[in-house]
Formats: structure tokens, C-alpha cells, sequence
């Protein structure tokens, strides 16, 4: 960022550039949308996106953040709260159901974005690995819960765990998009827990798009 508001005016501004950009990059995405429109969508004109963005790129790694630490914060408190083989199942069995039952397409506010971005975003990309590896590290801490409770089969290691479901999430939700079925994202998730927790599988045996 160029420069960061210093007002609640100046704040609420910067505020309503990065909300429009979201909405326009998730439906039309990132290279399809100019600077115009975002300023159109945002009530800003040229010479405000300019005092607070140096460019098209530095507003691109700013969305890309937000987005990060929205996703981020949405993630936490249920990781957080996770102990036991049931809290993951829960989990795969919310998102399963939580894409199931949206009207929207099916994808992952930041994993979508990654082929979006050109090779100089530099800046984003590096966004983008932060929030993963976050993401990852909120799992396998919750996992490390669940071994330590003893909800891990023998032999399955929390952390290679959190890298295979947090796989299997991001493959599965690209799979459903091209088919606008969640069918590939439920048989990931239940692919990875049944092979490493104990219990019947659970994994949104009945969602379907």
C-alpha cells in the first residue's frame, strides 16, 4: 500500500476499494477487472486509488491479505476448539455441506486466486503461501489435540495430516467446481480421515449439488 489512511474517512475509503475489488476479482477475476470499475464499485474516483495504491499489483497483494486473513480468522476458532476424531469429521462434514448448499461456484476465496495472479505478483503469491501455511499449522495444531486424546490411528502423524487434508480440500473444491458437484470434495476428505481416524466415516454421506 502507498499509503496507509490515517483517518476513519480515509480508512472507511480504503475500506470500500479492497471490499469492491473482492466482489469483482471472485466474479470476474483478477485480470478481467481494470481499475475503473473497481473505483466505479468502490464510489472512488482515479486520483484516490492512486494516493492509497501505487498500482493495479500493490491493490491485487492488499486483496489478496484481506482475503488471507478473513479465511484465516474464519478457520481459527474451530481448529482452535478441535480435540477429538469427531471435531474432524465435523469439520469436513461443514464444508462439504457449507459448499453444497451455496448458490455460488464452488471454490476457495484464496485458493482460487492463485491462478489469477501474474508471475510478478510477487508480493501476493507471498500472501498466499503465509495464509496456507497458517492454515496448515491451525490444523496440525488441533490434530496434535486429537493424537494426544488418542483420536489418531497408530502410525498417522498430525502434521503430515494437516498437509493432506488442507490437500485434499483445496484439490477437492477445484474438482467440484469443474463438475458443480461436491461428490469430489466429500470422497477426498473422507479418503484422508478414514485412513487416519478411527470410527465410521462420516463425511457428508448425503450432500450433493
Amino acid at each position: 500500500m502507498k499509503a496507509t489512511p490515517t483517518t476513519d474517512r480515509g480508512r472507511a475509503t480504503v475500506g470500500r476499494i479492497i471490499d469492491a475489488a473482492c466482489n469483482l476479482f471472485g466474479t470476474q477475476g483478477i485480470q478481467a477487472t481494470s481499475l475503473d470499475e473497481i473505483g466505479a464499485a468502490a464510489g472512488v474516483g482515479r486520483s484516490q486509488l492512486y494516493h492509497f495504491f501505487v498500482d493495479k499489483s500493490d491493490l491485487v497483494a492488499e486483496v489478496v491479505a484481506v482475503q488471507v486473513e478473513r479465511v484465516v480468522d474464519g478457520l481459527t476458532p474451530t481448529f482452535e476448539s478441535m480435540t477429538t476424531a469427531a471435531d474432524v469429521r465435523a469439520w469436513c462434514d461443514e464444508v462439504v455441506a457449507f459448499h453444497a448448499a451455496s448458490t455460488a461456484n464452488i471454490r476457495c476465496p484464496i485458493g482460487s486466486l492463485i491462478h489469477q495472479l501474474r508471475d510478478d505478483d510477487v508480493a501476493a503469491r507471498r500472501a498466499l503461501v503465509s495464509g496456507f501455511t497458517r492454515w496448515e499449522q491451525l490444523l496440525a495444531a488441533g490434530l496434535h489435540r486429537v493424537a494426544d486424546t488418542g483420536g489418531l490411528c497408530e502410525g498417522s502423524d498430525a502434521d503430515t495430516l494437516a498437509a493432506a487434508l488442507l490437500a485434499a480440500y483445496q484439490g477437492g473444491v477445484l474438482l467440484a467446481n469443474a463438475t458443480g458437484d461436491v461428490a469430489p470434495l466429500r470422497r477426498a476428505l473422507r479418503g484422508v480421515v478414514d485412513a487416519a481416524l478411527p470410527g465410521p466415516s462420516s463425511v457428508s454421506k448425503h450432500a450433493a449439488r
